[in-house]
C-alpha cells in the first residue's frame, strides 16, 4: 500500500507543477500600477492641430507558437505571432513605433518556419530616415531590431527616442554592440508620462524588460489608442485577463519582473473595462492587429512622405 501512497504524492506533485509552471495565468485583484488616462489626455491637450491622422503597420517577421505558451491556461492552439512596426502619420510628420528586426536576427529568432518580409523592412527603414521621431516599447531585438540595424545610426540618433532605462536594460542584456552614435546621444530618463511628439505620450511600464513601456495615441479623429508592446502578447491576456504561463518567463525570458507584469496586466483590463473605447494594441497578435486593419483602425503599408 505505501508505492500507491507514494503514487498518488507524485502524481499531486505533477499536477500542481503543470498548474503552477503552465496553467496559472492569474493576475492579482487589483493593481498598484497607475494608468492615469486623464493625465494622458492633458499632456497632449495643445495638439489639436498636430495630431497624428492615420496608423499605418507592416508585418515584418511572422512565426507560430502554442497558444499556451501566450496565455495561462490557453487552448491547445497556433497562435500565429507578428514582428511588427507602427507609423503615426499626420501633420507634424511620422512617428514610428517598434521596428522589429533584419532578416539574419529573424533567422535566429522566430521559430521555424518563419516568414520575414523584406519589402515591409525596407518600407520601415525607409520611414526611420525621414520620421520625425523613432521609438521602441522596449529593448529586446524583434522590437529595437531595425534602430540596431539602421544604417546611418549617426542620422537616426538625432530623432530617436532611447531611454535611460532601455539603453542600460539592453546593454546588459545584449550581446550586441551599440552604436557609438546611440550611446553617445542623450537619453530620456523615463520616470513619468513624458510626451514625446503630437499627440503621443510615452509612459513608463518596467516589468517586462527594465525599459518597457507604452504609447498612448491621440488620433485626430478622436480615437484613442495604447501600444502596450509585450506586456501581452495577444489581447486575451487584457480581455481575460492572464498573464503568460511561468515556464516562458524562467526558460525563455530570462528577467522578467512576473509581479510587475501581473499588475499591468490587471491596470490594463480596468483600464479597457472602464474605457472601451479605447484600442490597446499588443506587439504580436497578428490576428487581432488584422481585424483593426478590417475595422480601418489601421492601414497597412507604411506612408514614405518625403525627406
Amino acid at each position: 500500500m505505501k508505492w500507491l501512497v507514494r503514487l498518488g504524492v507524485v502524481a499531486l506533485l505533477l499536477v500542481a507543477a503543470y498548474w503552477f509552471e503552465v496553467l496559472d495565468g492569474g493576475v492579482p485583484s487589483t493593481s498598484t500600477y497607475k494608468t492615469d488616462i486623464a493625465g494622458w489626455r492633458q499632456l497632449v491637450a495643445g495638439d489639436s492641430g498636430q495630431l497624428p491622422t492615420e496608423v499605418r503597420i507592416e508585418f515584418i517577421g511572422r512565426d507560430t507558437m502554442p497558444f499556451i505558451a501566450v496565455q495561462g491556461g490557453g487552448e491547445n492552439k497556433d497562435f500565429a505571432r507578428t514582428r511588427a512596426s507602427f507609423q503615426l502619420d499626420g501633420a507634424a510628420g511620422s512617428v514610428v513605433i517598434d521596428t522589429a528586426f533584419n532578416k539574419e536576427i529573424a533567422a535566429k529568432a522566430q521559430r521555424v518556419p518563419f516568414a520575414f518580409d523584406e519589402a515591409a523592412y525596407a518600407r520601415m527603414i525607409s520611414v526611420m530616415g525621414v520620421a520625425s521621431v523613432v521609438a521602441v516599447t522596449h529593448e529586446h531585438m524583434d522590437h529595437i531590431g531595425g534602430v540596431m540595424s539602421f544604417p546611418l545610426p549617426e542620422r537616426l540618433a538625432e530623432r530617436l527616442v532611447f531611454t535611460k532605462q532601455q539603453f542600460e536594460g539592453f546593454a546588459s542584456a545584449s550581446k550586441q554592440q551599440i552604436p557609438p552614435a546611440y550611446a553617445a546621444m542623450p537619453h530620456l530618463d523615463l520616470t513619468a508620462p513624458t510626451r514625446i511628439a503630437p499627440g503621443v505620450v510615452m509612459i513608463p511600464a518596467p516589468g517586462h524588460t527594465p525599459g518597457s513601456a507604452l504609447f498612448y495615441v491621440r488620433m485626430a479623429d478622436g480615437h484613442e489608442l495604447l501600444f502596450i508592446g509585450d506586456v501581452a502578447w495577444a489581447i486575451s491576456n487584457i480581455r481575460t485577463p492572464a498573464m503568460r504561463p511561468r515556464f516562458v518567463e524562467q526558460f525563455f525570458m530570462s528577467g522578467e519582473d512576473r509581479a510587475a507584469v501581473g499588475d499591468e496586466v490587471r491596470a490594463l483590463h480596468d483600464l479597457s473595462a472602464a474605457d472601451p473605447a479605447l484600442v490597446i494594441i499588443p506587439a504580436h497578435d497578428e490576428a487581432y492587429l488584422r481585424q483593426l486593419i478590417a475595422q480601418g483602425l489601421l492601414k497597412e503599408h507604411f506612408q514614405i512622405d518625403g525627406p
